[in-house]
């Protein structure tokens, strides 16, 4: 039996989204009213930052905003019908930004956001298996056409495979024994299909002292899994080089994090960047803006946000 650790919602099935950093996300990418500007959103979600841009930049201006999750697009869409006539949306990766801007025939824009990670669709919804939280199918994917999921990826990989993944993407600690013990249950009972099941696996190869930390113990080894499935690094390297060919002189890059593994590879990036001769770019914030206290107590996704920008100077 699965030790306990699922917090059941009374209205199993409602979610609520809350963008995080929207008032934050609105000065870094120099939103003003009236402005004949262009937006990119390459992770639209369910609209709730594309929303707050096209509010603070009307009647003039305008919104692509890119997911390759269907069904957020489908909210996203519902959403901004009010706005329909400055809002395009479009299905597709970071690494189709360079094709879907040359369909759209969208040479430069005037700012561009990346909001990483997880939304409340993805969380909250038990069939999407994003969340150890709920029982449901381990499947992970944020595009239902992809092939792969969280556990055909279970089912394929060797031991060390699964250890390494699990200590690069999630930075776990136990990551060899969680791995042992996955390699050991699948050998032992057949596929991993559940994300009951893997959350109780991880739980047992924890160190019993180590089990009621700050963190669930199953926290990172499903963060590590859901980023893999998703190729999300790979994602996001391919997304801000495109990204960064189409900033228009003044227009900046926006990019919220949520884990250090993503902050650190976009800190690098920018400063990268903005180290290189002719000198192109600045970066806008010499440490990663954050929520405050009062945002947190709304929306505990919050506390974990970390916001870095990046400006085209020439």
């Amino acid at each position: 039996m699965v030790e306990p650790s699922f917090s059941e919602r009374e209205n199993e099935g409602e979610w609520a989204h809350q963008p995080v950093l929207v008032q934050e996300v609105l000065v870094a990418l120099g939103c003003q009213p009236q402005a004949k500007k262009i937006y990119l959103d390459c992770t639209v979600g369910m609209g709730g930052h594309t929303e707050a841009i096209l509010a603070a930049t009307a009647p003039e201006g305008r919104v692509v905003g890119l997911d390759r999750d269907e069904e957020a697009l489908a909210l996203a869409e519902k959403r901004l019908r009010p706005h329909r006539d400055r809002i395009i949306l479009r299905k597709g990766s970071f690494k189709e930004l360079p094709e879907i801007s040359a369909e759209l025939n969208l040479k430069e824009v005037d700012g561009i956001l990346f909001d990483l990670g997880v939304s409340s669709l993805h969380l909250d919804r038990a069939e999407r298996g994003f969340s150890f939280q709920k029982p449901g199918p381990l499947d992970m994917r944020m595009d239902q056409t992809q092939q792969e999921t969280a556990a055909d990826l279970i089912d394929r990989a060797s031991e060390r495979e699964l250890a390494d993944i699990i200590r690069t993407y999630g930075e776990e600690r136990w990551a060899k024994r969680i791995a042992s013990a996955i390699v050991r249950f699948r050998s032992e009972n057949g596929p991993i299909t559940r994300t009951e099941e893997l959350e109780g696996i991880i739980w047992r190869a924890y160190p019993a002292k180590q089990r009621h930390g700050r963190i669930h113990p199953a926290t990172r080894t499903f963060q590590a899994l859901r980023m893999v499935v998703n190729r999300e690094m790979t994602q996001l390297e391919a997304g801000l080089e495109a990204a960064l060919s189409l900033l228009a002189v003044g227009g900046r890059l926006v990019v919220i994090s949520f884990h250090s593994l993503e902050d650190r590879f976009v800190k690098q990036m920018f400063k990268k960047w903005a180290m290189q001769e002719p000198r192109r770019f600045i970066n806008l914030y010499k440490k990663p803006i954050q929520a405050g206290p009062e945002e947190v107590s709304r929306n505990q996704r919050a506390r974990s946000a970390k916001l870095r920008s990046l400006e085209r100077a020439a």
